[in-house]
């Protein structure tokens, strides 16, 4: 069936008034072509009661609300887990707006009835068709802002001796021009600046740099009697603009197009937080100092929603209609201070200014008042390095400003100081003393996107932040870069109060970081109130490029109100929330021996030998053509890269009771008088005693029967860290870990699914890889006592991963298990394998991973964590 895509909008136009829930959900069924039997039948079995919802097959899920704030609607469905209604889209709306939820691909929509018909490529799941990757006024920022970049790159082809502040400034003022112009403000009459600048400048270009310098000049002062008489029709703006002259940047044809192309642009359909990001992000693409790339508005929701909006939403509903009350809750919020201490280019203070103002917009309706009070601007405060990006946070806020009021030359005077103002301020956020930027002397929440980078990324200046913010303490050089925000705010809540919320990798939440770093903020007296367990954060709207990210909310200890733990379809409300972002309050701590009945796992035998005991299959089979005598003492030798991917490496392995035999033969003598040497040189005491014994490892430990190996690092790409059994005759290194003479049903455990994400959870990665620890991992893992029969049960799953394992003998474990090559027929073993080792832990099925780790950490609290 052809859908007219016109048609469908007019129709869900039509309904845009509809504030009656019944007429406006069915006449939407009938704009998607639903059939009138199903709507006549609605029309007869549903109420559309408020709070009772209205299914209409697996396509769409419907609720009528009375709430003023959409989002708590949401969450109390995700709270009774939304993904049980079984439908693509779940759909809550009141008598004006509209808030859908995407089930599949965890989108989110939030619109006014009226302009719905605006995003009917949202619903097109609903006519067979997927929706489009960018949406239509996110296209526009992103031609707006590719125009930009493209005058940026020739500018800076043909000024080379120009410095980049220079060019990056004629950016910000060609976009506070085409701004104002849209608005009409830049010119008195009809004329616009496209027209303007198109009728007086040369086609070449080389007059360009001194019209616009000429345009300057009028919008920054009064007078303009020694202008060219045409300049006059420019209005004056404010003296402070544009103090630094730029007049040495030279146009060419090519550039006078681009910008007279830019100026010619609707800029009625553009957002100022999405076209902000853009610029900065295509054109300083690789400022380690930069976080704000475009966000999605329903993203920075899950950051600003449960930190201050949706308890500022839940007092209205409490006092909707008292108007005395109503006023006080006005004057409250005016109040709020929003601080973005790492702001980038200003998305997420922006989305807060116009989300607090629609607030009170619906409280002073309430109210009876017909003059809406707006936000301040001046509470409004960032701290950004980048003085490009804080420009471009300054014009946005300015833009957002003007578009919430009527535009006129005196709303723009009155408000132009936000480009001159302290509050959004241009420092390195780890050094500039918060407190010094936003006072904190009222009601201040603090929020931001900081920095992702690991310690193995840190350049030396982010290294001596490091040691700056962290100035007293102990063990933290293998922190994120972004520990700092999280540090330095829980000191200004401590002092100040509030609360903040972040945006970072899910790092701080897992492995070593999670002991290293949340016990120094927990003696600040803050805990843990709401957390969004890992999502994808989109981050760049010119394509679909994400980072797994997980968001985090502080709050004083004083602040007694429900915990809130986030997923993308489930809202629970846990006592307390761990850093790990799971229930309860755990701290997993380093082990020595294993919390549960399992074997002592060990790593395995460290040469210390400067490669001289080891060679490769080629060095072994030359050794061995030049004496035979050596084969006696040569092992087989796997680490973690030699067990995945099939490399075959040998050793010599002698014991001491072997070793006057062994050092007869020269190549052995040789090579162990080079290990001798080696470990004299040393200053390692340790190492100098070895050197007694230069023929053998420095641990010599050995099976009976047979090891199992466990890689100590692993790729993310594998749905299972690969685990299996080498023989006795096989020497496994200290790069790898090692459980000698183990019962096959070991394998199972270690090898499951359960095992797994407790791994990932609580030993984190070696950059995106998934690294393992047996103290840390192994030796915490939460495992049940489990009887004989469970056991052998067991066993017969990890014979049948084995047998499945060797019919693919021409493979290496890296290829069997990577992601998206895995066997039918070895996946299905696996999963026969997690099921019996679930069963262990109880007879209910798992329903997701999270469910998994929410009952591993309550175990592991138990059994003693």
């Amino acid at each position: 069936m052809i859908t007219d895509i016109n048609k469908l909008q007019q129709d869900i136009r039509a309904i845009g008034s509809a504030s009656d829930s019944a007429d406006f959900f069915e006449g939407f069924l009938r704009a998607f072509g639903i059939p009138v039997s199903t709507i006549d039948r609605l029309k007869s079995t549903s109420s559309y009661d408020v709070n009772e919802g209205v299914r209409i097959g697996q396509q769409i899920f419907y609720l009528a609300s009375e709430g003023s704030n959409l989002y708590s609607d949401l969450n109390i469905l995700k709270k009774n887990n939304i993904s049980s209604l079984k439908t693509r889209f779940a759909m809550i709306a009141n008598a004006m707006e509209v808030l859908v939820f995407d089930l599949r691909t965890e989108e989110t929509l939030f619109s006014t009835k009226e302009d719905l018909y605006s995003h009917v490529d949202f619903f097109f799941p609903l006519i067979g068709r997927e929706k489009p990757v960018v949406e239509e006024n996110v296209a526009v920022n992103i031609k707006v802002s590719e125009k930009f970049a493209q005058l940026y790159n020739e500018c800076r082809l043909n000024n080379t001796q120009t410095h980049l502040t220079d060019i990056s400034e004629l950016i910000c003022r060609t976009l506070f021009c085409c701004i104002i112009d849209s608005m009409g403000l830049l010119m008195t009459g009809d004329s616009s600046l496209y027209v303007f600048a198109q009728k007086y400048t040369d086609e070449t270009g080389r007059d360009f740099s001194d019209f616009m310098a000429t345009l300057y000049r009028a919008m920054k002062q009064e007078d303009h009697s020694n202008l060219p008489i045409h300049f006059r029709q420019v209005n004056y703006i404010d003296s402070r603009l544009f103090d630094k002259d730029i007049s040495n940047i030279s146009f060419t044809k090519s550039m006078r197009s681009l910008m007279l192309e830019i100026m010619s642009f609707d800029w009625s359909d553009v957002d100022p937080e999405i076209l902000g990001s853009l610029i900065q992000s295509i054109i300083v693409p690789d400022d380690e100092s930069i976080t704000g790339n475009f966000t999605a508005t329903a993203n920075i929701q899950k950051v600003i929603g449960p930190l201050f909006l949706n308890a500022l939403y839940s007092e209205y509903e409490d006092c909707k209609t008292e108007s005395a009350a109503c006023i006080a809750l006005i004057e409250r919020i005016r109040e709020i201070c929003v601080f973005d201490t790492s702001c980038g280019c200003g998305n997420f203070l922006l989305v807060s200014y116009k989300e607090l103002n629609l607030l009170l917009s619906k409280i002073a309706s309430s109210a009876g008042k017909t003059d809406i009070p707006l936000m301040p601007i001046t509470n409004f405060y960032g701290i950004e390095s980048n003085p490009f990006s804080c420009a471009i946070a300054r014009m946005g806020l300015l833009f957002v400003v003007l578009q919430s009021k009527e535009a006129s030359l005196s709303t723009i005077k009155t408000n132009i100081d936000i480009l001159f103002s302290n509050s959004i301020v241009t420092a390195n956020p780890t050094r500039i003393p918060w407190d010094s930027v936003c006072p904190g002397t009222s009601e201040t929440y603090i929020i931001g996107n900081p920095s992702y980078k690991g310690a193995r990324k840190r350049n030396d200046e982010q290294n001596a932040d490091m040691d700056y913010v962290f100035n007293g303490h102990s063990n933290y050089k293998n922190l994120d870069y972004a520990a700092c925000w999280f540090l330095l705010a829980a000191k200004y809540i401590h002092t100040h109060g509030g609360a903040y919320a972040f945006v970072t990798t899910n790092s701080l939440t897992q492995g070593e970081q999670v002991s290293l770093l949340w016990p120094k903020l927990f003696e600040y007296g803050v805990h843990i109130r709401f957390g969004h367990k890992a999502f994808k954060w989109r981050n760049d709207a010119r394509n679909t490029t994400a980072v797994t990210v997980v968001i985090i909310g502080v709050v004083n200890n004083s602040d007694t109100r429900r915990c809130e733990l986030y997923s993308q379809t489930v809202m629970t409300e846990p006592v307390q929330i761990s850093p790990y972002l799971t229930p309860g309050s755990t701290l997993v701590q380093k082990r020595k021996r294993p919390i549960s009945s399992l074997p002592y796992m060990i790593k395995g035998n460290m040469p210390y030998d400067g490669g001289y005991l080891l060679m490769d299959v080629t060095t072994k089979n030359h050794i061995v053509e030049q004496d035979r005598r050596v084969l006696q003492y040569m092992r087989r030798i796997v680490g973690s890269d030699e067990f995945i991917n099939g490399i075959e490496r040998w050793c010599f392995w002698i014991t001491d009771d072997k070793a006057d035999a062994a050092l007869e033969i020269p190549i052995i003598k040789e090579r162990a008088d080079l290990v001798r040497d080696l470990r004299l040189g040393k200053a390692d005491k340790s190492a100098q005693r070895l050197a007694a014994y230069p023929y053998r490892f420095r641990e010599m430990h050995e099976t009976t029967t047979n090891s199992l190996v466990i890689p100590s690092v692993s790729s993310e790409n594998r749905e299972y860290v690969p685990v299996g059994f080498v023989d006795k005759k096989t020497v496994v290194t200290n790069l790898a870990f090692v459980i000698y003479d183990c019962d096959p049903w070991i394998f199972g455990v270690v090898s499951s699914k359960m095992h797994n994400l407790w791994i990932k959870a609580v030993c984190g990665g070696l950059e995106t890889r998934i690294r393992y620890s047996s103290e840390l991992g192994y030796n915490t893992f939460p495992f049940p006592a489990i009887t004989d029969e469970q056991k052998k049960d067991i066993r017969n799953c990890v014979n049948q991963v084995i047998a499945v394992r060797e019919e693919e003998f021409d493979k290496t474990y890296a290829q069997m298990y990577k992601k998206d090559e895995m066997s039918d027929d070895l996946r299905f073993a696996h999963s026969m394998l997690d099921l019996q080792i679930e069963r262990c832990y109880r007879d209910e099925p798992f329903v997701s991973d999270d469910d998994r780790l929410d009952c591993l950490f309550e175990l592991y609290e138990k059994i003693g964590g």
